[in-house]
């Protein structure tokens, strides 16, 4: 078959497949997984805690990360194109014991409502070489579970056009936050399938924040004069054994009983608990987030909580398969994904993400690039009449949404001052 005629079949197969499975897959009810979808939207976090320990160790650097929604939704598109071994390493990493517990997962569900919300937007894509053919039901699986869009490029003669291609696609769906993702030379006439996600969050505080300089203890022993943020308002905070936590809400822009967001700092108290320890704590502990949350206002004595701003890209292929996923990086089964082809194999996982958060709220973006190539629970204290809350030394946070518990951005900060 000609190359046009190949382009053309794969544009009729997308469209014929979208509209003969998107309803189905759109009003399908919540499967076995969806009442106990914990595992779901904890899944990736031990890849958070590999990469988020390593950042931190010496002097550390600042960390954000889109786990369970930016990359879990990247993996979840090629775990739907994955058959055998190749899959249930692909769903064991996810947390998913099956396809099926994976799309009704609360972070899958939580996917398909981003777009209808002021301060969210969600994006995914896939390029196809032209020499391949995407099979129909990958093709309709992503098209209704993540309203991705597909594309023919040509990644023989045309790899540097295609690969601006896609950092165009999560440049433009990141407001231009997220820029360059895939590096040149990532992809190449060896390049079969690249698939994207990109995820854009912006809120604002409830109640906006003071501002005044304050010291900030980093790594090594050396205090900084940080801008932060206090206030003389009521906080949701809560005391734990080691740390302490405190809940910012967002300002919810929609009805009550639509998803609304908060962000979680979780802050160790001083000589005991470290960042890797929380990180443990956070991937050991079923629902630790959820359970961590403060639930009550509290007044506050001393208040204080950094600006910062700052960006962080890895590449995931090394990590991922220290934790288990091996198969799809060596001759992996993506048999279900492209039609009459084998061999398909992961070559890198590319992921960016960056946070800036103010006096008046946040704006966060991640995005998340697969590129395939051929060949190869603990009680809460009560808290005394006045909880002081001085973020002045390294801590974790979290972008959550409130109903499913589904973390959109995890991270750290070591030094507030640090891009």
């Amino acid at each position: 078959m000609s190359r046009f005629g190949k382009a053309v079949l794969l544009c009729l197969t997308l469209f014929a497949a979208w509209h003969l499975c998107s309803a189905l897959f759109t009003a399908a009810p919540p499967g076995p997984g969806a009442d106990h979808a914990e595992g779901s939207h904890a899944s990736c976090l031990p890849l958070a805690r590999e990469v988020g320990v390593r950042a931190a160790a010496g002097t550390g650097s600042n960390f954000v990360f889109s786990p369970p929604l930016s990359i879990h939704a990247a993996l979840a598109m090629v775990a739907a194109g994955a058959r055998g071994d190749t899959r249930r390493e692909l769903l064991r990493f996810l947390g998913s014991s099956s396809l099926d517990e994976l799309h009704h997962a609360s972070a899958n569900e939580l996917v398909g409502r981003l777009n209808g919300l002021t301060q969210t937007s969600f994006a995914c894509g896939v390029w196809v070489d032209w020499r391949h053919v995407l099979r129909p039901e990958f093709a309709a699986t992503d098209a209704s579970r993540y309203a991705a869009t597909a594309e023919s490029v040509d990644f023989v003669s045309g790899a540097e056009q295609a690969r601006q291609r896609v950092n165009g696609f999560v440049a433009d769906a990141t407001k231009q936050l997220i820029r360059d993702i895939l590096p040149p030379g990532s992809v190449d006439s060896s390049t079969a399938v690249v698939l994207a996600n990109a995820l854009y969050f912006k809120g604002a505080w409830s109640h906006p924040f003071d501002v005044f300089t304050a010291p900030f203890h980093v790594p090594g022993g050396t205090t900084v004069g940080v801008p932060s943020m206090t206030t003389g308002r009521s906080q949701y905070i809560a005391l734990y054994p080691g740390f302490r936590a405190l809940k910012l809400p967002y300002k919810n822009n929609v009805s009550r009983q639509a998803d609304a967001f908060y962000m979680l700092i979780l802050l160790p108290d001083s000589g005991t608990l470290s960042l890797a320890d929380l990180y443990n704590k956070a991937v050991s502990t079923p629902e630790f987030i959820r359970k961590h949350t403060p639930v009550e206002e509290v007044p506050v004595g001393r208040f204080m909580v950094p600006k910062f701003n700052f960006t962080f890209e890895f590449e995931a292929s090394s990590d991922m398969q220290k934790l288990g996923v091996t198969r799809a990086f060596s001759g992996g089964d993506f048999s279900g994904m492209v039609s009459g082809e084998d061999g398909l194999s992961i070559s890198r996982v590319y992921h960016k993400a960056t946070i800036e958060v103010d006096e008046q709220g946040t704006v966060a973006a991640a995005a998340t690039v697969v590129v395939l190539m051929e060949g190869s629970a603990l009680e809460e204290r009560e808290p005394p009449h006045l909880v002081d809350f001085v973020a002045d030394r390294p801590f974790l946070f979290a972008v959550v949404e409130e109903k499913t518990g589904a973390v959109l951005f995890l991270g750290h900060v070591v030094n507030p001052l640090a891009g």
